[in-house]
């Protein structure tokens, strides 16, 4: 009777967490919402559909993004307004994101910029990317943009020139 009962708690407390589906970066933002110097926003499915954002469109109409976006976030972060640098804002916000599940795209040129990219996913169908984008001038404006679904990335490249661009930061 104890393990019916032990059993039955364990699935009253599980069932919420598992039945949210929410993605285990959302921590990121849920950590950082209240914070100074942060300004986030997102955009569901619906707004995505409604509203035509060119995300993955080069200037000759290729696609560089395949398939469903469900949800792009957005956050950036004043160091000016808040208690970190804008690289320790980065790296905290980027530790957030359980390291065996995703994995750090490299530069494939061995070139570096401002951009860092961590993908959930295999291959080239991700569910999950995220752009940590810094700024030269560590007090200046720091951003992370995560772009949630089931796609495809032809051009990491171009796709990652397209996260700076949100930010900004092109």
């Amino acid at each position: 009777m104890n393990k019916y009962i032990i059993l039955l708690i364990s699935a009253i407390v599980l069932l919420p967490a598992i039945a949210s589906g929410q993605s285990k970066s959302y921590k990121i933002y849920d950590v950082f919402a209240d914070r100074d110097g942060i300004t986030n926003f997102s955009f569901s499915k619906n707004m995505l559909d409604a509203v035509n954002l060119d995300i993955g469109d080069d200037e000759t109409g290729e696609r560089k993004v395949i398939g469903d976006l469900n949800q792009v976030r957005f956050m950036s972060y004043n160091p000016q307004k808040g208690n970190l640098t804008g690289s320790d804002f980065l790296e905290k916000a980027a530790g957030f994101l359980p390291k065996p599940s995703y994995k750090k795209y490299e530069e494939t040129d061995g070139e570096t910029d401002n951009a860092e990219i961590w993908l959930l996913g295999k291959k080239k169908n991700y569910k999950e990317c995220h752009l940590f984008i810094s700024n030269d001038n560590n007090d200046g404006l720091h951003f992370v943009v995560s772009f949630y679904g089931d796609f495809k990335v032809k051009d990491m490249d171009g796709f990652k020139e397209m996260g700076k661009g949100f930010s900004g930061q092109e």
